[in-house]
């Protein structure tokens, strides 16, 4: 897992030193080959319980038995080439070629390194991309059956060290132990959940006899912490694909979530007559905020794929504010940092919608996440500011 997650974060960095060292074009390769080199040069530079010479003689194995036999004296010749000649190439300069140095030292498709560049500056860009390079915390939502501190000292009883996190009332940050060996997360105690998402679900304000629409549900986080807090009310919990839904029900039923009703629907046609009080609306959307725990979306998704997204999440927002109750609370949601799946969306649909307006997102948020909300009061986190996952969130009211 380490290697893969490696790889994948350090792709742009390993293909730039790879393209010095190669007698060929890194595309022109046969892509077993190309990927044998990767694993084989992240090992040798960033791993160090990995002998150089294992690292090679593997990379070597793995060129040949997944079908590019001719290309292991190519692995071969590229890594010992890395290792007669120690050092890195040198990267573009940071301050002649930021989106160049950002692409290759610290490894971000050069397209969304330019936008972080426009929006944060080259420092606080700079900080983003070695932030997603990172591992991320483990953060853990703790059950409403259990306190704080009770799961804590259970959790310290297994070898698991936590500490609590500020900004979320029921949050738990790791710091050591091996949380797959607890028994808490089986029984539904605890639930790995990132903090920024633990608070997405505060900003709907829901009350206990609340009857909550969850949109685009799966896997069932934020589901399962709005069905605590409707104890008496119930959660009606959407998504398209049947598999997802399956998953939904199954954390469900581990998390003891008895009022949460999961439903095979589609978001832009809801099978409902009735109206919601609260309405939370977590659209598909890029992930590009989550680069941290799923760096291969730093290769997958292009800057063209954003516009088709926004058409999505627009329609899906149309239709689901239909539901919303008058004095309603819809909350619109992303885990994306591009202002087109975010606060363009939510300007784009109150620009047509006149019955409705936006909330600020302070007064929603416990005192010590009040931060959080932005300078135009939406809801907003980072991973280099907030050791969080990029999050964006706007509460919109039916008046």
């Amino acid at each position: 897992m380490a290697i893969v997650f490696g790889v994948l974060r350090w792709r742009g960095s390993l293909d730039w030193v790879l393209a010095h060292h190669a007698s060929r074009p890194l595309l022109d390769l046969d892509p077993a080959v190309l990927l044998a080199l990767r694993i084989g040069l992240y090992q040798i530079l960033h791993l160090d319980r990995v002998p150089e010479r294992a690292a090679v003689d593997e990379s070597v194995r793995l060129a040949e038995a997944y079908g590019a036999a001719r290309g292991k004296g190519l692995v071969n010749a590229v890594l010992r080439s890395v290792l007669r000649k120690p050092g890195l190439p040198p990267f573009p300069e940071k301050e002649e070629d930021s989106a160049g140095y950002l692409a290759f030292a610290l490894s971000h498709p050069r397209w969304l390194a330019e936008r972080y560049l426009q929006r944060l500056g080259l420092g606080r860009a700079e900080a983003r991309c070695a932030a997603q390079n990172r591992t991320p915390p483990i953060h853990l939502r703790v059950s409403a059956r259990i306190s704080v501190e009770r799961a804590r000292e259970a959790l310290a009883r297994e070898g698991v060290e936590t500490e609590m996190v500020s900004e979320a009332p029921r949050c738990l940050r790791v710091l050591s132990g091996a949380l797959a060996e607890s028994s808490l997360p089986q029984d539904g105690l605890v639930f790995p959940q990132d903090a920024g998402s633990q608070l997405v679900p505060l900003l709907l304000q829901v009350r206990r006899a609340d009857r909550v629409l969850d949109v685009c549900a799966a896997p069932g986080g934020k589901t399962t912490a709005m069905s605590e807090l409707a104890s008496e009310g119930s959660v009606i919990a959407i998504d398209r694909r049947r598999r997802r839904v399956r998953l939904l029900r199954e954390i469900a039923a581990r998390l003891l979530a008895g009022n949460v009703h999961p439903v095979v629907a589609d978001g832009r046609s809801l099978p409902f007559e009735t109206r919601f009080t609260r309405i939370l609306l977590d659209v598909p959307c890029s992930s590009v905020g989550t680069l941290r725990r799923n760096p291969d979306v730093k290769w997958r998704v292009e800057a063209s794929d954003l516009e088709p997204l926004a058409a999505l999440q627009l329609e899906l927002l149309l239709a689901a504010s239909r539901l919303l109750t008058e004095d309603g609370r819809l909350v619109y949601a992303t885990c994306s940092s591009e202002p087109e799946e975010n606060e363009q969306v939510v300007e784009r649909f109150l620009s047509g919608s006149p019955g409705f307006h936006r909330a600020e997102a302070a007064p929603s948020l416990p005192e010590p996440a009040r931060h959080l909300s932005d300078a135009d009061g939406f809801f907003r986190t980072s991973p280099e500011e907030n050791d969080m996952d990029s999050y964006f969130a706007a509460i919109l009211l039916r008046s």
